[in-house]
């Protein structure tokens, strides 16, 4: 049977947690790629959803019974680009790691997967490849070189399950890039303002400190900001912030050079962008060292000695 290429409003609705009411705001605004059908009911391109969510959408009753898979490695290397479930064997050795920390991951839901007629795991392959963007092995750092700062770490922010903390010199608009399998239908990528927004409105506390947003990211944030829940989507203004620095989900960072703007992170309009360097980690002391310095400056431990303190007051109001 083949796979649904569009679902409704109250489909979305399941998926993401969300009220049917906040989907077709989002649809009204646009801000969620959307088309009506003769009765008038919103339908959403599944792989629009997938994006804007950051989701992986599992229509277990739609899709097609997976081939049979032999115990074979080779076989499974050969099928695993055909088929939507893998083995378990195949998913332990593509993640590395152990059966234990394997089947943690399934009792945590964030690898999805359930038992065959023999007892063997059956594991949406979609799943893994989504768990493996966003993590690393524990204490492994990675260095980070230009444009790959887009995937190692804007796509990580996409990524994000509890919380996104940013510290950037400068903010500018830019669009997510689009996937492959969206082609026409989302090819103009989201704005990454709207996917922020959609993170908040999902749960996700994102935290942002700026030193110089520029004038038209300022526009498009206060229009967003009034949809967002205030508690879960926070920014502040300091002009000495230099640094920059994402952590995400408290457990994973990047510190290095680029901003988040096109040109840092190698989306620049007329160059592949700015020459940048930085790393990414789960080393425990780096994280919750650059953890401790976000958080000594948004409780605004040094602005009472700071002279520039009230031209951020300004900003922030």
């Amino acid at each position: 049977m083949p796979i649904k290429k569009y679902i409704n409003t109250a489909e979305v609705a399941m998926l993401t947690g969300l009220q049917q009411d906040d989907i077709r705001n989002l649809a009204k605004t646009n801000v969620l790629p959307s088309h009506r059908n003769r009765r008038g009911h919103y339908r959403f391109n599944v792989d629009a959803v997938e994006k804007y969510f950051g989701i992986v959408i599992n229509n277990i009753e739609q899709e097609a019974e997976p081939s049979a898979l032999t115990e074979n490695t080779s076989k499974e290397s050969q099928d695993v680009d055909k088929v939507k479930y893998i083995s378990g064997h195949t998913a332990r050795k593509y993640l590395k790691c152990s059966k234990a920390e394997f089947e943690s991951l399934i009792e945590q839901g964030i690898i999805k997967a359930h038992r065959d007629e023999y007892n063997r795991w059956k594991v949406l392959k979609g799943s893994v490849i989504e768990y493996s963007k966003s993590s690393l092995p524990s204490n492994d750092t990675q260095l980070i070189i230009n444009e790959n700062h887009y995937q190692e770490v804007i796509e990580r922010i996409c990524a994000a399950k509890s919380s996104v903390k940013i510290m950037t010199a400068n903010f500018k608009r830019f669009r997510l890039k689009p996937t492959g399998s969206q082609g026409e239908n989302y090819n103009d990528g989201t704005p990454f303002i709207k996917y922020l927004m959609a993170k908040a409105i999902q749960g996700v506390s994102v935290q942002v400190i700026c030193s110089m947003p520029s004038s038209s990211f300022r526009d498009e944030w206060k229009e967003f900001y009034q949809q967002m829940n205030p508690e879960l989507f926070e920014y502040m203004f300091c002009e000495r912030n230099h640094a920059k620095v994402v952590i995400v989900d408290d457990q994973m960072a990047y510190v290095g050079s680029a901003n988040i703007t096109p040109a840092g992170i190698g989306q620049g309009v007329f160059t592949p962008g700015n020459f940048e360097v930085g790393i990414l980690t789960k080393n425990p002391e780096i994280v919750s060292s650059v953890t401790t310095l976000f958080y000594t400056i948004w409780n605004k431990a040094h602005c009472d000695k700071c002279h520039r303190a009230d031209m951020c007051n300004a900003k922030n109001l």
